[in-house]
């Protein structure tokens, strides 16, 4: 049960590689991370000499929960309101004689507590309703709710039209200090302890297993979390800095990449602020409940007005209008003094919400007033149970950030010290300097993970758990793998057996040698390749920043113009393939290649390649005079490359890298030269080219992929060295390739595309009776590309360049684009069984091609929020 526990932190990537998707148990799977019940979580820290009374509130007829009733009490000032199942729950130091129970559209109720009342109390609320005398109404239908002559809407407008002159926009330097704390348990159903195998297997867990905390529930402890940051904010974000001052985990360090899951935790966990137009919940985005749309999409309701503080205190309740779009419940709290600020808020997720993994969530946010009067934020807690599928178990994890010495003004002489970095990897002691205290749930985190890491039982876990996640079986310092690429197969090498590995950092941290070799049995051709990576920081060869140089050696086949970011070009999966596909290049390459990345995500790689290519299969190097073939062509090319990816996140791992797509841009700019004659090349030439992505979120009408390129080739060059653009035969859908063009199809020297990926989160689909139960998303897609070949470099102009690929037949297969661009565009569905997405698409233009398909359905693995 633990093993499935692991897989789920490394398959929250937004797409599980296909070299991993045959390892993965997803019948166990999905029973591990499935959820049980829809509770609201309480975060209040557990103290002693409290009463504390929960119960449920429901309508006495219906029988159905009533969320955003208030509770308050008789004679004590306090109270809260009752969540989205109509749970309530209240701690207080003082004695209770009473509760008062009140909601819109229902009357009051005085409960008065007895000196043996049960801490759980059943609650039943009677629908208000005007007596006329003689007439009897039956089936009376709610007034309709209407934003106008709404006191509710028009406080809301005015927050709204007050939000940022109330927000904190840093309008001067500010300088503070942030603590954070994350922990996150397994939770399971309390009556499964005593026959869980998991428990069995590691007893100590039992002693730690919190029964408090959720009714019905047991948290086991698994990881926690705390960081120290000193953060420095400007108005236009240029010299804004951020420095850890100190940083305590409980890891493992046994194989399990607990960086990569760090990470991703932090683009799950993200920051909660109610004066951001929209809130961020992992790759989703939800309206605000006080953006500017927000009264065309909430309904908002005055559940109380708190008089016993001054000024008084408006407690404002808030709703979807339609339970199925991807907004927020939840309470505010408005002070009456004239500001129209948000003092606090509760947010929670209902139900019918058409979201991945999170079952449960709930947000509190309080603000405080600056000496300027604005509000910043001063504490959030955000909880969420997280899980595939429904069940048995899931994730529960709480984050709560504080801020401490808000400082605002003229802070130029503040001096940041020295980052501390993982703390609790060099030293046994607790040193930690938090200012808040933890509690046993999360003390019991680190002490979990300091036992598993000495049982035996659990290291030969990892040992397996290491070989599902990534690949490799770790044999001391080197690991062998990618086991999904040992056996696949082609038309050109037939069955293709390869053996491979690399070294781990038992064997080095600033050291990385990989290599393999690889046998085709139909072409009789051994293959083989060997790099060897140096980094100049100690911290690891792939961490963020990296300061490292690479050389490579390898003899090996290659699809012309294909270029495989994640995955090995020879992984069995990507065996099976539409089509004709029976062209290929031997490569003969070495490579040396410098990278360094900079703290605010602008990096470079320079290098220098030599290259070798010699057609294999049905490819060849014709010259268009009707020469003989030639046998190989060679480049000399020097290569450069300027990124910059503002904000960036990603999944790390020990040995890879996978970007999460967050919302901001990502811009790549590619150059290279080639010299005629500089060891053996024989072209001179310069490529150009500028890839710019972006995430761009539309609340609440989903988000859309954008990708924009263009490119350029500057010189006189046969067809291998033109941009053969991306094409796919497989059967997968591929975002970033033309999924019905052929290999090899359409080649430019100056080329322009555009590439949309919308999807719209279930927006029409969960208005659909039943259909709104599978949980459907509608995405569609659209891809443009332009381009053309000059004179200079078409063949029927130069009798020294060679023809353009033709089938066995001698029809032409590679083309140049005209006028018209390549289109093609896509409609589907996602999140089918919460994993799958499958799209029809068509091709528009360019269909009297041979061997081309004008449509097809295709299909591809999705994780997604």
């Amino acid at each position: 049960m633990f093993s499935h526990l692991i897989i789920f932190c490394r398959i929250v990537v937004n797409a599980i590689p296909f070299n991993l998707l045959h390892l993965f148990p997803l019948q166990s799977l999905s029973k591990l991370l499935s959820s049980a019940g829809l509770l609201i979580l309480f975060f209040s820290l557990p103290s002693f000499g409290q009463t504390t009374i929960k119960g449920v509130i429901k309508d006495k007829h219906t029988k159905q929960p009533i969320p955003a009733v208030s509770i308050s009490f008789s004679g004590i000032t306090g109270g809260t309101v009752s969540d989205k199942e109509g749970f309530f729950q209240i701690r207080v130091s003082k004695t209770i004689k009473g509760l008062v129970f009140s909601a819109i559209g229902y009357k009051k109720l005085h409960y008065t507590m007895s000196a043996k009342e049960s801490p759980y109390v059943n609650i039943e609320l009677e629908e208000a309703s005007n007596d006329l005398d003689g007439v009897s109404i039956v089936g009376a239908k709610k007034p309709r709710y209407r934003n106008k002559n709404n006191e509710a809407v028009e406080l809301i407008r005015n927050v709204i039209a007050n939000r940022d002159k109330n927000r904190n926009k840093q309008d001067s330097t500010v300088v503070f200090n942030q603590y954070e704390k994350l922990n996150m348990s397994l939770n399971m159903g309390a009556a499964e302890i005593p026959t869980s195998s998991f428990l069995r297997k590691f007893p100590f867990l039992l002693k730690t297993a919190d029964t408090l905390r959720i009714p019905g529930r047991a948290l086991v402890p698994l990881f926690m979390r705390e960081r120290l940051t000193m953060l420095q904010e400007t108005k236009d974000h240029v010299d804004d800095k951020s420095v850890v001052l100190d940083e305590k985990q409980s890891r493992v360090d046994q194989g399990f990449d607990e960086d990569g899951v760090d990470e991703y935790l932090n683009h799950i966990y993200q920051h909660v602020d109610i004066y951001d137009h929209d809130i961020s919940l992992g790759s989703q985005r939800f309206l605000s409940p006080i953006s500017s749309l927000a009264p065309e999409f909430y309904k908002y309701f005055i559940a109380d007005t708190i008089k016993d503080v001054k000024p008084y205190v408006v407690r404002l309740a808030f709703s979807p209008r339609s339970k199925q779009d991807q907004l927020f419940m939840g309470e505010m709290l408005i002070p009456l003094d004239g500001n129209y600020a948000v003092s606090s808020v509760t947010l929670y997720l209902n139900k019918a919400i058409n979201i991945n993994w999170v079952n449960d969530f709930q947000a509190s946010v309080e603000y405080q007033r600056d000496k300027k009067g604005q509000y910043y934020i001063s504490k959030s807690t955000t909880a969420m149970d997280l899980g595939l599928f429904k069940g048995k178990h899931s994730l529960y994890g709480i984050r709560t950030v504080a801020t401490f010495d808000y400082r605002i003004g003229n802070n130029k002489g503040v001096v940041f010290p020295k980052p501390r970095l993982l703390s609790a990897r060099k030293k046994k002691e607790d040193t930690f300097n938090r200012p808040l205290a933890l509690s046993s749930l999360e003390l019991n985190a680190y002490k979990n993970i300091d036992s598993l890491k000495v049982s035996p039982k659990f290291k030969r876990f990892m040992s397996l758990s290491t070989l599902v996640m990534s690949g490799y079986n770790k044999q001391g310092p080197i690991d062998i793998g990618p086991v999904t690429s040992f056996y696949s197969f082609n038309n050109v090498e037939g069955t293709r057996l390869r053996l491979s590995a690399r070294t781990n950092e038992d064997f080095s941290d600033k050291w990385l040698i990989d290599g393999g070799v690889a046998y085709g049995t139909k072409d009789k051709e051994w293959k083989h390749a060997v790099g060897v990576i140096y980094s100049f920081k100690p911290e690891g060869i792939l961490r963020f920043p990296l300061n490292s140089i690479t050389l490579k050696s390898s003899y090996e086949t290659q699809i012309p113009g294909q270029d495989f970011s994640f995955i090995e070009e020879d992984n069995f999966l990507l065996s099976f393939k539409r089509g004709v596909d029976d062209k290929r290049l031997y490569t003969r390459k070495w490579s040396g290649e410098y990278v360094r990345e900079m703290e605010n995500h602008l990096s470079y790689r320079v290098g220098y390649r030599n290259q070798e290519f010699t057609p294999a299969g049905g490819l060849f190097f014709q010259p268009a005079s009707g020469a003989p073939l030639v046998p190989n062509l060679q480049v000399s090319e020097f290569t450069s490359e300027f990124r910059w990816a503002p904000k960036e996140q990603f999944f790390q791992g020990k040995r890879f890298r996978r970007p999460i797509k967050n919302g901001y841009p990502v811009f790549t700019l590619r150059a290279s030269t080639a010299v005629k004659g500089f060891l053996g090349g024989d072209y001179t030439y310069q490529n150009l080219s500028l890839n710019i992505f972006k995430r761009v979120y539309i609340s609440p009408f989903g988000y859309s992929d954008v990708i924009v390129e263009g490119g350029m080739i500057l010189g006189k060059v046969p067809f291998p060295l033109l941009s053969i653009h991306k094409a796919n035969q497989t059967y997968s859908y591929q975002i970033q390739s033309y999924n019905l063009m052929n290999f090899m199809e359409f080649m430019s020297d100056r080329y322009a595309n555009i590439n949309i990926d919308h999807s719209l989160n279930g927006l029409v689909l969960n208005k659909i009776p039943l259909i709104k139960k599978l949980q459907l998303r509608e995405v569609f897609s659209v891809k443009v590309l332009y381009g053309g070949i000059s004179a200079k470099n078409r063949p029927e102009n130069d009798p020294n360049l060679y023809k353009f690929i033709t089938d066995k037949d001698g029809v032409q297969t590679s083309f140049a684009l005209g006028k018209t661009p390549y289109v093609e565009g896509s409609v589907g569905l996602s999140n089918i069984f919460k994993l799958l997405r499958i799209d029809y698409v068509r091709r528009f233009t360019y269909l009297d091609h041979p061997q081309v398909a004008k449509s097809g359905i295709r299909a591809r693995i999705h994780l997604d929020f």
